[in-house]
């Protein structure tokens, strides 16, 4: 068995593909130690042509094509389902590793069995700031999941843990508890990373900046048309969803109240983009919230006055877009 599988998902990123890949290539244990999978998204530039060219240069190279798209939680999901290391590695192509650091974060993961093994990052801004987290600390013990939570990441708990990029997670492990990125648009990497985190047994750390962040301006929600309704979707009620199926994971009453809290802050806040949308756009919402009627229902209570009426799909369409009209006033009067 390998010890390790980088799992990148492409989507139109062939400018800064080459930088992280040579970031994974330049480590300290031998390249036929690990394998790099690239799983191609539907790129509409030179993605596959890139990947393609670094093939010829590396062996342990690996790309998979979709044939339809299916974001980038789909692609991981795609990735691990192919990937053969007995750790896995989640980086995103536009991103790039530390150089030399496998061989210590695969031997404290072996050492110890761990589950997960949590490190910290660099970002850096496209106007240049640079910021150095330091949330985790090198321990020489292992926690569960939800203690290391508890203990180690006050007072921001489950938010500290959220940077799905910044782990090694044991492959067995994740097949054992089904752990897949869910299909939705938004956040599905928090969604991963939390769920193994409540379920996660052994888990270590080391203080270590070992994945460097690179934050671009473009993002999927600055998406328009039928794109954009999903995003909104996906950020305000779906994402809810999947949060409301952690809960059951969780005994603690500390990480029930910042489920919860994380559940209102998401259906009341991404619901308020609909008022800055196109007639159209808001179109598509609607026919949108009629399909996902059960889950509006559901959450409902969670729902602050405005948030109510954005998601009442049982509103006539004439009535509904009449009142979201008369919210877009009120907003661009407070301008």
């Amino acid at each position: 068995m390998l010890k390790l599988s980088f799992i990148l998902p492409c989507y139109n990123v062939a400018p800064y593909l080459g930088r992280c890949i040579e970031s994974i290539e330049h480590q300290d244990i031998p390249q036929s130690e690990y394998e790099v999978i690239c799983v191609d998204d539907c790129s509409k530039d030179n993605t596959v042509e890139v990947i393609k060219e670094y093939q010829a240069k590396y062996p342990n190279i690996q790309l998979i094509c979709h044939e339809v798209n299916k974001t980038a939680g789909g692609a991981r999901n795609t990735g691990m389902d192919a990937a053969k290391g007995e750790y896995l590695w989640f980086v995103d192509p536009d991103d790039s590793i530390e150089a030399n650091v496998l061989e210590t974060l695969i031997a404290k993961s072996e050492k110890y069995e761990l589950d997960i093994l949590l490190f910290n990052y660099i970002l850096t801004e496209e106007r240049g700031v640079i910021h150095h987290s330091k949330v985790h600390k090198t321990h020489d013990i292992v926690f569960t999941g939800v203690e290391y939570t508890l203990t180690q990441c006050a007072p921001r708990y489950l938010y500290d843990m959220a940077a799905h990029t910044c782990c090694l997670y044991n492959r067995a492990f994740l097949e054992k508890h089904h752990i897949r990125y869910p299909k939705i648009r938004s956040s599905q990497d928090v969604v991963f990373v939390w769920k193994a985190e409540l379920l996660a047994q052994k888990v270590g750390a080391v203080e270590d900046a070992c994945y460097h962040i690179i934050r671009r301006a473009e993002s999927t929600t600055g998406s328009k048309g039928k794109l954009y309704v999903e995003a909104v979707i996906s950020a305000s009620l779906l994402y809810v969803h999947e949060i409301d199926k952690l809960r059951e994971l969780n005994t603690e009453a500390i990480l029930e109240s910042i489920l919860l809290k994380e559940m209102k802050s998401s259906v009341n806040d991404d619901s308020r983009k609909v008022l800055r949308t196109t007639f159209h756009e808001q179109l598509l919402f609607y026919k949108a919230i009629c399909k996902y009627g059960k889950l509006c229902d559901k959450y409902r209570s969670l729902m602050d006055r405005k948030s109510k009426v954005i998601f009442n799909y049982h509103l006539p369409y004439v009535l509904w877009q009449a009142m979201i009209w008369g919210y877009m006033i009120v907003e661009k009067s407070k301008v």
